[in-house]
């Protein structure tokens, strides 16, 4: 008890220090900055129309989707259970989607899901690492934490100009309103939360892969995709690929949602729709199956495995799971790109031991999307060739 007392109020501490000295740092950074405007700050906070009627036929078969998932997640290995840092955040927010999902309750799930960024059930997937419900979205927003997003924000968006040069359009960050998104305005164009880094990583999937487009058909794993962020713009902007994303069956529901509404004219399978087989894979350009089945990914059929942040949130068991089953999926001259913590995090990312899996490390960087947030940051990114 004393000890989650004192690490309670050492997080506190630890968080209005960083807080203070970014905005010391960064004001002085972005001073002239036409876009380092505080009053814009609370309009991208105003709530968002939602701009899709979601589909009560969609609605149904995720949920079919996740309860059968449900039932053969109860019977799978410890490595495929809610464990190590997402436990708390089951614990304390997804009581209410689970309910919905479990009763069958379309208009609850559909509630929630209208709601979707701001409701507490999407805790973990998006936004600052601070309570956004107190600090952001439910009263007027303090002068620290305005900075703090702002600086955050303008930080994000010029890191992802200057690393896609040219190709760096306002308007390539743009994707269906979906929910109740917030974010922040640049140049008077409304830029969603976290858009920046999604988009980023979609472009670099698609030019790792693009050597391969013309001629077949390319295969992008993602482990933990959220709620689709990436998978959005990968979807939109690559052609010839198929998308397959494994995931905790509660963060699969909600990405279903999303990208079923996102790109309806894709062909999406999600769990319970048949038998998972070869045919499936080169069929589809979505697919979204619960963690316990990653073992169904073919062999040597992947063109590259991507995941950010997750990896570095779970147990050593689960970790070396994971990526053994990764690892065999990927052919050769195929990649594996990942964005995870060497600090915080019980195992650290520089020992994940892709390279004793027939991989060679092409490069590990520091990955400075938080570098805003966090003075101390920790993550890097690292991509790995597959070379037998």
């Amino acid at each position: 008890m004393l000890r989650r007392i004192f690490n309670k109020i050492h997080n506190v501490i630890y968080e209005y220090i960083m807080l203070y000295l970014v905005i010391y740092i960064k004001q002085r950074e972005f001073q002239g900055d036409p876009n380092n405007d505080l009053n814009k700050i609370q309009k991208g906070f105003s709530r968002t129309e939602n701009k899709i009627n979601a589909d009560p036929n969609k609605l149904h078969k995720i949920i079919s989707a996740y309860q059968q998932a449900k039932k053969i997640q109860k019977k799978s290995a410890e490595c495929f259970q809610v464990g190590n840092e997402w436990l708390p955040i089951y614990k304390k927010y997804m009581g209410t989607v689970m309910g919905a999902l479990d009763s069958s309750n379309i208009e609850s799930l559909r509630l929630i899901y209208d709601n979707f960024m701001r409701h507490p059930s999407t805790s973990g997937l998006h936004g600052m690492p601070v309570d956004m419900s107190d600090k952001y979205f439910d009263n007027a927003i303090s002068l620290k934490y305005k900075k703090w997003f702002l600086y955050d924000s303008l930080h994000r968006i010029n890191l992802w100009k200057g690393m896609l040069g040219d190709n760096a359009l306002l308007s390539n960050l743009d994707s269906p309103i979906i929910g109740n998104p917030y974010g922040f305005y640049y140049d008077d164009h409304f830029i969603k939360v976290c858009s920046d880094y999604q988009h980023y990583y979609a472009t670099r999937i698609d030019e790792l892969t693009q050597a391969d487009a013309t001629t077949r058909r390319r295969f992008v794993v993602e482990l933990g995709g959220g709620f689709g962020g990436m998978a959005y713009y990968l979807i939109r902007d690559a052609s010839n690929l198929t998308y397959i994303n494994f995931d905790l069956p509660e963060n699969l529901a909600l990405a279903s949602y999303y990208l079923m509404h996102a790109h309806p004219d894709k062909k999406v399978f999600l769990y319970g729709d048949g038998k998972i087989t070869i045919d499936v894979f080169t069929n589809y350009d979505v697919i979204l199956l619960p963690n316990f089945e990653i073992s169904q990914l073919p062999s040597g059929i992947v063109d590259l495995v991507f995941n950010s942040y997750s990896l570095a949130e779970m147990s050593n068991m689960t970790i070396r799971c994971y990526i053994h089953e990764l690892c065999k999926s990927v052919k050769q001259g195929g990649y594996f790109l990942h964005v995870n913590h060497t600090r915080a995090s019980l195992v650290n990312a520089d020992n994940f031991e892709i390279d004793q899996q027939g991989f060679k490390l092409i490069y590990r960087i520091p990955a400075l999307w938080n570098a805003a947030r966090n003075l101390l940051m920790d993550e890097n990114e690292y991509l790995y060739l597959k070379i037998t």
